[in-house]
């Protein structure tokens, strides 16, 4: 993958991560989110609402972590650009098909193990699932706005896209890899060593067989491999770099040639055989490789430009009376303040 990251359109707040850790907060009570911040276009932004739009901020990664005032204004121009989109929804005519919604609310339940486990997750933001659905309708909405802002954008010239790859090899950067398969017989640390002893002459036979072409190496990984990951997909692990794996297995897959049956290599999870099918030196990956990512990413940052003089238009001509300042917001909400540990002469 390439180390550039496309922008998003539009960058507004995320209603809500329920995989994303929590940050510290104040170790102190601050004081009761009863108060409004905003006004906007006469709807009001409350203190409840930054509180739980800063909370979710602070648990975005950041490279330097954000003063409370820096994540008020953060919170509060999010919110602000929020109301203004949904102005702009109802003032347009634009909604969002209810089984989109649900499509969506889907997604994110499927990716908890068990619904008792998403429930749990929901309750430990204080949220339902009905308030879940909810906010993702929003979403959708100022989505679908900020869509058809950008809808006449152009896509991205062939010469520029040449040209940003010529102009940006770092980005391109193809590390040496491998794609190899696995038969794996697993141990334990309390395997007896006559048991191992039997478990390594066992996949000594099987290599012997996959050599001698008695069977085909992708045959006796569904059969014996004890790695059901990948067993049934021949011992399938798709290309990896070097230090992915543990250290005698990366060894031997890089040593290995192409084509060729490793002798039995020992880790900490038992026995493995290994098949390399194709080793990549290092290089620039190709233009052809990367030219739809690149493509993509110029495409998102004219959109992004876009949009964000659209948002800028909106906020110039909406009428917003703050009623609560980053100092005021800073008193009742203070940053909590570090132990710096013991003091030495």
């Amino acid at each position: 993958m390439s180390r550039f990251i496309s922008p998003v359109v539009p960058v507004f707040l995320l209603v809500l991560a329920l995989n994303a850790p929590a940050q510290d907060r104040p170790a102190g009570p601050p004081a009761p989110p009863s108060g409004n911040v905003a006004l906007v276009e006469g709807e009001t932004i409350s203190e409840l609402q930054v509180v739980q739009a800063t909370s979710q901020i602070s648990r975005r990664p950041q490279a330097a972590p954000l003063s409370e005032p820096q994540l008020f204004q953060e919170a509060v121009d999010s919110l602000i650009l929020q109301v203004l989109l949904g102005k702009e929804a109802r003032d347009k005519g634009i909604t969002v098909d209810p089984a989109k919604v649900e499509q969506a609310f889907k997604g994110v339940a499927a990716k908890f193990p068990s619904e008792e486990q998403f429930k749990k997750a929901l309750e430990a933001q204080g949220m339902t699932a009905e308030g879940l659905r909810q906010s993702m309708a929003q979403n959708l909405v100022y989505q679908a706005v900020a869509d058809r802002a950008v809808k006449d954008v152009p896509a991205a010239a062939e010469a520029d896209i040449r040209k940003f790859y010529d102009g940006n090899p770092k980005y391109f950067v193809q590390p040496e890899e491998v794609r190899a398969s696995h038969i794996l017989l697993r141990t334990r640390a309390d395997t007896a060593a006559e048991q191992k002893q039997q478990l390594k002459e066992k996949l000594e036979g099987i290599r012997n067989d996959v050599i001698a072409k008695k069977t085909t190496f992708a045959e006796a990984a569904a059969k014996f491999s004890e790695d059901p990951t990948n067993a049934q997909k021949g011992g399938d692990l798709g290309f990896f770099g070097r230090g992915r794996m543990v250290k005698p297995f990366d060894e031997a897959a890089f040593s290995a040639a192409p084509g060729v049956v490793t002798p039995v290599v020992e880790t900490n999870f038992g026995y493995h055989i290994i098949l390399v099918a194709e080793h990549r030196p290092p290089g620039q990956k190709p233009f052809e490789v990367v030219h739809d990512e690149i493509r993509n990413f110029l495409e998102g940052q004219a959109k992004q430009e876009v949009f964000n003089k659209y948002a800028a238009g909106l906020r110039a001509a909406a009428k917003v009376e703050m009623l609560m300042t980053a100092e005021e917001w800073s008193k009742r909400h203070p940053s909590p303040k570090k132990d710096p540990g013991p003091v030495t002469p």
